[in-house]
């Protein structure tokens, strides 16, 4: 088996291990800690009534073996059907607001370090710190306030909701583009910030200097040997970014009422609805390592010091 079979199986594993110990605290905090008289009625009528808390987490890790996340009391539906419709909203949600992050962030502080100390320079630090530091709450419910506006102006394209990308992806885009605002802006300051202090020092190494004394263009050293060797700095910084994105996503899909995984799980901790909080975990800490794993591998490829085994 290779280096990289290896690597991945025992990420894999250590991904399952995880998931294990996630349901396993939290069942033990709403079972054993949290007293909740809509949790223990759940338990009962689905994991079985009088039954000792360790056979119910028995018998709630072989429904999950199953692909069987339980019932929710509250909705009336399956958890398998809940987050699955949830889904959408999220993946689109995440996606584009990931892509916005880091295209935006990457570009800004490209620009600033390729003219540092220029007005150009300062207007994208000022515009970027601001992103960085203004929370993601506050900026989600003033763009919010813009809907009424754009709706006065008879230009109703931009709306608040969800309209699935299947039936129409052009009114798709129209009510997701100040959702992504709204999660993007203070990664993208953040990233920016980094990416500027990386390249101004990647310009500043020898070999990069070296490409300058052999008559290369400034267009040809920054994008073959800058920009690549700036990128790999960066992609654990990634990693790092999506965890906070996923927190950030579900004050935004509660705000602009998207009707995604965060406002399934922000609905099920108001309701106690325990089937649904843990399934909404689940799925959650799944995407952040699988992300953590997928930003691991492509630090690999792009770094030939960094091996896989």
């Amino acid at each position: 088996m290779t280096g990289f079979a290896l690597f991945l199986l025992r990420r894999l594993l250590g991904i399952v291990v995880l998931v294990w110990v996630v349901t396993l605290v939290a069942f033990g905090v709403f079972r054993l800690g949290v007293p909740s008289q809509l949790a223990d009625v759940e338990i009962d009528a689905q994991l079985g009534r009088g039954e000792s808390a360790s056979w119910q987490y028995v018998h709630y890790l072989l429904r999950l073996l199953h692909g069987d996340l339980g019932q929710s009391l509250t909705v009336g539906l399956s958890v398998n059907t809940v987050l699955w419709r949830a889904l959408p909203p999220t993946l689109s949600l995440l996606i584009g607001g990931m892509l916005l992050w880091l295209v935006t962030g990457i570009v800004a502080g490209m620009v600033c370090a390729r003219r540092p100390g220029s007005w150009i320079d300062r207007i994208v630090t000022g515009a970027v710190l601001t992103a960085a530091i203004v929370p993601t709450f506050l900026l989600a419910l003033l763009l919010l306030d813009l809907f009424p506006y754009i709706a006065r102006t008879g230009f109703l394209w931009m709306q608040p909701g969800y309209a699935p990308f299947t039936q129409d992806p052009w009114r798709w885009l129209g009510r997701m583009i100040l959702p992504w605002i709204a999660l993007a802006a203070a990664q993208a300051g953040l990233t920016a910030r980094l990416t500027r202090s990386i390249v101004l020092e990647v310009r500043g190494e020898d070999y990069i200097q070296t490409a300058y004394a052999k008559g290369l263009s400034t267009r040809r050293v920054f994008w073959y040997h800058v920009l690549r060797a700036s990128i790999v700095p960066l992609i654990p910084s990634v990693s790092v970014g999506v965890s906070t994105l996923l927190g950030s996503a579900a004050i935004v899909d509660q705000t602009f009422t998207l009707g995604g995984v965060g406002q399934a799980l922000l609905l099920a901790v108001k309701d106690d609805d325990l089937m649904v909080i843990m399934g909404t975990v689940l799925i959650t800490v799944i995407l952040i390592s699988l992300i953590n794993l997928i930003a691991d591998i492509c630090q690999a490829v792009l770094d030939p010091r960094v091996h896989l085994s």
